[in-house]
């Protein structure tokens, strides 16, 4: 079975195996030995509410190296969970952590026969290890480091996810992409952008809380370390990203909380909930391994701090499926899950990605689950490993859990399945775009990549909004909202309810009749649009009211009231605020409040210039200037007739029709410029046109055309060897033509210099740090310029003409 640990595409996979010096226990039987390398005593804060008993028994420290951890699951409530801790120690162990609510105690023991013993206990349900990776001491453990490592990375084991990054990208201004689109985020912002009493946890591998655009949405008290031990830390260094880990695993929890709830601030981007409250729960250690002991403690933390809503963009290591007839994995499931149900009773929602195929592997049906290879991922893997009943990938198939899928843009609007994404028909609840997805990164950077990692939070942003205007409602209650206001897509086996709504979220099932907004609630003057309504009557016709339209159009309101609508204001409207109505035929009405911005100017193409002539056999470079960092698509396409008068009658023979149109679309830099470059265009006549586009994809302005010609290579000119006599005065062109003016001697072969088509070498002392090469000729004889005025058309034969020949940056 392929997944992810962390569900993300990532570079590479934090995967990792024994190390020399500290030999794996198998699974069926953990029997660590002793060892002198000691392990200091842990003070353990309460992880309860004040009427809970999650705190842990004093121990004497534990020897690490050899050692094994292990939850021991009892009969929930305060006496039954002392005892199993009693149990605990009788056996050889230390108790790390207890949670008297689920009757669940983590341990650890470098006892033979620990398990065994504490198995035998009439106050113990079960119990079983958490891993199949002894337990080992760090170096730093003194000074506040992990204490516990899992060694050194492996080969043959299950992934993180695919072995790819999509790219870093420099600060993208909030420029809104299809994934924010998809979800109808900036419609949804326009309403609500979630409320400061909302609190998500991010359950990962912790948040850089420096970011800039998160700096703002981090609560500090809410975030908790959960990754040694699975023992509750509420330093801030315990909960922010490990220095020392694998970039995808440093990455990760940063980047899952930019979806979530990035500011909107007007620089980099913007969250789906940028109102909520964010809280970093790390539960994944330096070396990218989400053990069941880090994940209880996550979900529990999450219950005691009465969060609304928890994204887990991982699966629980070592078992990319906990098996509930193996009495070694069966303990640790039952642990999870009791976890996950209390953070529910407590009122949390928990959403969890899906997982990916691993590398060179076919995305996973959950609901039809066959053998695993690739498990367990912290020792050595077992070849064919029977999963096909009663294993379940944790937390993704748990009870209760929002499990989602990845989906990417396809054709016609359409979205596919994320080929990486696992799926399945009764596990996969909703889908969101999961492809490519532009989010922060530690350090105040961004960067893109994919995995359901990716989608996962999407949809924890939307129940966000779903929680803030819904305060009373239970988590059964938001999952039901969620996937009723779904966009439906099929087949459900890969995306559930279909594509999560936010604007649904924060705009249907409230009793709110009519409502229409604009992207973010702004409108240019003189740009396209599309306002998104809801609680219209089904089947009726909707209107833009107002005196700011240039064109009124109209839109029928869907079978679920919704309606998209195109429109328009004047180039001429005053900026600031306007508001105008959009009424339905039937009479629903809906006031939209929008804040006006000035039309955009359109962008400017400098070079070429219009009548500019143009050497064949170079590339086009089209320059121009358009607003600060916009996106540019520059057109290249054949023109009605050539600019500037005809073709020379002697080169009609060879000047092809262009025939094609080419594209390029270009950012522009902080000052304006674009550069797009345009290779093998035919020789004739050709039209450049450049457009700026807003960040609603839709077009905002366009500039003017300018018209240029590609010059053909010359005809040879006919020489005397052919029987034509050579003008007087006219330079040869042909082979074995010899030049009057040159003295050369028949056989000689002369070309002008400057000939169309044929660039020559800059001037060294001309030739500058900008590359410009020079296309025109040097100074010739009158009888030379004459011919060239005639044949290529090529006026003042004495200047050069110089063009730049740049490649786009």
């Amino acid at each position: 079975m392929g997944g992810a640990a962390l569900a993300a595409v990532l570079v590479f996979a934090p995967v990792t195996a024994v190390a020399a010096d500290a030999p794996a226990t198998a699974a069926s039987s953990p029997a660590p030995t002793a060892s002198s390398s000691p392990v200091p005593t842990a003070v353990v804060p309460e992880l309860s509410a004040p009427a809970s008993s999650a705190t842990p028994a004093a121990a004497p420290a534990a020897a690490a190296v050899d050692a094994m951890n292990y939850v021991v699951n009892a009969v929930p409530g305060a006496v039954t969970t002392e005892a199993a801790s009693a149990a605990v120690v009788a056996a050889g162990g230390t108790v790390l952590a207890r949670w008297d609510e689920i009757g669940v105690v983590t341990a650890r023991s470098t006892a033979a026969g620990f398990v065994d013993r504490v198995r035998a206990s009439s106050s113990v349900e079960s119990a079983g290890p958490t891993r199949t990776a002894a337990v080992r001491a760090t170096p730093d453990a003194d000074a506040g480091g992990d204490a516990e490592s899992a060694a050194v990375p492996s080969t043959g084991v299950q992934a993180t996810g695919l072995a790819e990054r999509v790219a870093d990208v420099a600060d993208p201004g909030e420029e809104r992409r299809w994934n924010d689109q998809a979800v109808h985020a900036a419609e949804a912002r326009a309403v609500q952008p979630g409320s400061p009493d909302v609190l998500v946890g991010v359950l990962d591998s912790g948040i850089d809380a420096t970011h800039p655009d998160l700096v703002s949405q981090v609560d500090p008290a809410a975030s908790v370390g959960c990754s040694v031990d699975g023992v509750a830390d509420p330093d801030p260094a315990a909960w922010a990203p490990s220095s020392d880990a694998a970039t995808s695993t440093r990455e990760h929890g940063t980047h899952v909380a930019g979806i979530i709830a990035a500011a909107d601030d007007g620089r980099g981007i913007v969250g789906v909930a940028p109102g909520v409250r964010l809280a970093s729960v790390k539960v994944v250690d330096a070396d990218g391994f989400i053990y069941p002991e880090y994940a209880i403690c996550g979900y529990m933390w999450a219950a005691q701090q009465q969060m609304d809503v928890t994204n887990a963009s991982f699966f629980v290591d070592p078992w990319a499926a906990w098996c509930s007839a193996d009495p070694d994995q069966a303990p640790a499931l039952d642990a999870v899950a009791r976890a996950v149900a209390w953070s529910q009773h407590e009122g949390v929602l928990d959403v969890a990605a899906a997982g990916n195929a691993t590398v060179g592997a076919v995305a996973v049906d959950l609901a039809h689950k066959t053998a695993d290879s690739l498990s367990p991922n912290d020792s050595t893997p077992q070849p064919g490993r029977d999963v096909s009943q009663g294993c379940s990938q944790l937390p993704a198939e748990v009870d209760g859990v929002v499990t989602v899928s990845s989906a990417q843009q396809g054709g016609g609007g359409s979205i596919e399945k994320s080929r990486f994404s696992n799926y399945g028909a009764g596990v996969v609840d909703l889908t969101a775009p999961g492809a490519a997805v532009l989010s922060t990164v530690p350090g105040g950077g961004f960067a893109a990549l994919s995995g359901t990692s990716m989608a996962a939070p999407h949809v924890a942003g939307v129940a966000a909004l779903l929680a803030s205007v819904h305060p009373g409602a239970t988590p059964a209650e938001l999952r039901d909202l969620l996937a009723r206001q779904a966009g439906g897509e099929t087949p459900s086996e890969y995306f559930g309810a279909g594509m999560v709504d936010a604007f649904a979220a924060v705009t249907e099932d409230l009793r709110r009749g009519a409502v229409a907004v604009a992207p973010d609630g702004v409108l240019q003057a003189g740009a396209a649009a599309t306002l998104r309504g809801a609680g219209f009557v089904p089947g009726e016709t909707v209107r833009a009211e107002g005196d700011a339209f240039d064109e009124s159009t109209s839109s029928v309101a869907d079978q679920r009231g919704r309606v998209q609508l195109p429109v328009r204001l004047s180039p001429g409207t005053p900026t600031g605020p306007l508001s105008f109505s959009v009424a339905g035929s039937s009479g629903s009405s809906a006031v939209v409040d929008v804040e006006v911005q000035e039309a955009l100017a359109g962008p400017v193409v400098t070079s070429p210039a219009d009548g500019d002539r143009l050497p064949s056999g170079q590339a086009v470079v089209v320059e121009g200037t358009s607003i600060d960092s916009a996106r540019v698509t520059v057109t290249v396409e054949p023109a009605g007739s050539p600019p500037a008068g005809d073709l020379p009658a002697t080169a009609q023979a060879s000047a092809a029709t262009p025939d094609a149109a080419e594209s390029s679309t270009v950012r522009a830099g902080q000052d304006g410029t674009f550069r797009a470059t345009f290779a093998g265009l035919a020789a004739g006549a050709w039209q450049v046109s450049a457009v700026t586009w807003t960040v609603d994809d839709v077009v905002s302005a366009t500039g003017p055309v300018v018209l240029f010609a590609v010059d053909p290579v010359p005809a040879p000119v006919p020489g005397d060897e052919a029987g034509v006599p050579v003008e007087p005065g006219a330079a040869p062109a042909g082979p074995g033509s010899a030049s009057p003016t040159s003295g050369a001697s028949p056989g000689e072969s002369v070309v002008p210099a400057g000939a169309p088509g044929r660039p020559l070498g800059a001037d060294p002392a001309r030739a500058s740090s900008a590359a410009l090469a020079w296309t025109g000729s040097e100074p010739g004889p009158v009888a030379l310029a004459a011919l060239l005025i005639v044949a290529v058309g090529v006026v003042g034969v004495g200047v050069g003409r110089r063009r730049r020949v740049d490649e786009t940056r």
